[in-house]
């Protein structure tokens, strides 16, 4: 399992297009298959250093957050191996994560 920041590109419609990891351009190719999860999150209450003030009306709140996944195969040329990634966005994060690289022996 990995967890590294990813550099994803999407067309209008929204499906991947391509990947920039270790130093190659991967093409998606393919149908890539898309799912969401949802989970509560809860912000924690925090009070200040000082002690005075009370927590925000937002914290220690919960919210649903819901994480977007990608899977698709991809390959930087024609002659290329064919690997297949998994990819996650978190709303916490700002960004995709790759989560997970099959394909290759020591992947």
């Amino acid at each position: 399992m990995l967890d590294e920041t990813a550099d994803v590109r999407f067309l209008p419609s929204g499906l991947p297009l391509a990947l920039r990891w270790r130093g190659g351009l991967w093409q998606v190719i393919g149908e890539p298959v898309s799912w969401s999860s949802s989970s509560s999150w809860r912000k924690p209450a925090t009070t200040p250093p000082d002690g005075l003030g009370g927590p925000s009306a937002l914290e220690g709140q919960s919210r649903m957050l819901t994480t977007r996944f990608w899977r698709f195969q991809a390959q930087t040329g024609p002659a290329s191996p064919v690997l297949e990634f998994d990819m996650s966005a978190d709303p916490r994060w700002g960004h995709w994560r790759l989560r997970r690289v099959a394909g290759i022996d020591g992947f």
